[in-house]
This record gives C-alpha cells, structure tokens and sequence, in this order.
C-alpha cells in the first residue's frame, strides 16, 4: 500500500517556518512529539478554516506557545483574533497547517497564515511587555501540577 504524502505549512514558535511534504502518520517527527492534537483554525474573517497539528503534550512538556496558532485557534473559535488576552488556550510547539479536512495546504492559504504571522510580529514588536507576559502565563500554565 502507498503512503499518501500531504503538503503541510510548518510553523515554529520563533517564527520561523517552511513548507513540507509528510505522511499524517508520520507528522511526530517534525512537532517532537505524539500528535494527538489537531484544532481548527481561521485567519481571516471569511469563514475559511485550516487543520492545526501538533503536540497536545508539548504545553506541559514546557515547549514555547506557538502565537501563529493561537491566534488562529482563538479566531476560529470565537471570531476574536485577540489572542494574547486568553494564556489557557494557547497552543504550544511547532504546528503543521494542511487543508481544512487534512489536505494539502495551498499557496493561497500560506498567504493567509502568513497574514497572521505578520500580525503577530507587529503585535511582539509594538507590544512587547504585553507579549512576554502572555508568554510568561502560557509557560507557568503549563508548568501546573494539580495531581
């Protein structure tokens, strides 16, 4: 049986980025961990959602909160972009975005995360105390033991 290669966009927490062709079975090796996370998330306000991969466990795990996705998942789930008000919902790791229903990703959607990764860069550079303490919560929250 051929594995089936879906084109993905890779989002670090740095913002850094690349795109890459994987099998979804295989999407561990590039988000460090188990991927049992996958979310929906928007970046303009047409409607239109992409699927979010990454690493449930990565928050606890201590992995740096990903802004791209949150911004993204908060979008999605509410219509509000103002991601850094919300430290509890924030996605932490690299992300992989593919296509709504787990297809590729298309140049026209990159535009669109891209979009949001510039938002983001101006809102750490125009707002960079605001910034590092939704950092700062993200990262203790996921320190939080309540075993």
């Amino acid at each position: 049986m051929e594995d089936i290669m879906t084109r993905g966009f890779l989002v670090n927490p740095d913002l850094t980025h690349r795109l890459i062709d994987f099998e979804l079975a295989h999407a561990q090796q590039f988000l460090g961990g188990v991927t049992d996370g996958r979310l929906s998330v928007a970046f303009q306000e047409d409607g239109t959602t992409y699927a979010a991969m990454y690493s449930a466990s990565a928050k606890k795990e201590g992995a740096e909160p990903n802004p791209v996705a949150s911004l993204g998942r908060s979008e999605a789930e509410t219509g509000d972009s103002a991601f850094f008000t919300d430290p509890v919902r924030a996605v932490c790791g690299p992300v992989i975005f593919v296509g709504a229903e787990g297809g590729d990703i298309t140049e026209n959607d990159i535009h669109r995360i891209k979009d949001g990764m510039r938002a983001v860069r101006n809102y750490m550079e125009d707002l960079p105390e605001e910034y590092a303490l939704w950092r700062g919560a993200v990262k203790n929250l996921g320190r939080l033991n309540f075993d």
